[in-house]
């Protein structure tokens, strides 16, 4: 699996919006997966709504990533 690396709302964004549209699945289907809104997953899309770490785990499950947090020093 590639490694992405997060550095802000925007790389997010465009790291869940390409991994959705890879796997050919739906603002829609994504949402009601992760209990959220259409709009919800739009917003999250657009880096314009900041993201729960539970909705990010929900979305991890049905778009086969995981999340893995590293400590900088």
């Amino acid at each position: 699996m590639k490694s992405v690396r997060i550095l802000d709302e925007k790389s997010l964004a465009k790291a869940l919006k390409a991994r959705r549209k890879e796997l050919q699945i739906t603002q829609k289907a994504l949402a009601d997966f992760c209990n959220l809104s259409h709009n919800g997953i739009s917003r999250i899309e657009l880096a314009d709504s900041d993201i729960k770490l539970s909705s990010l785990i929900k979305m991890s499950k049905i778009l086969g990533f995981k999340i893995i947090l590293g400590m900088e020093e």
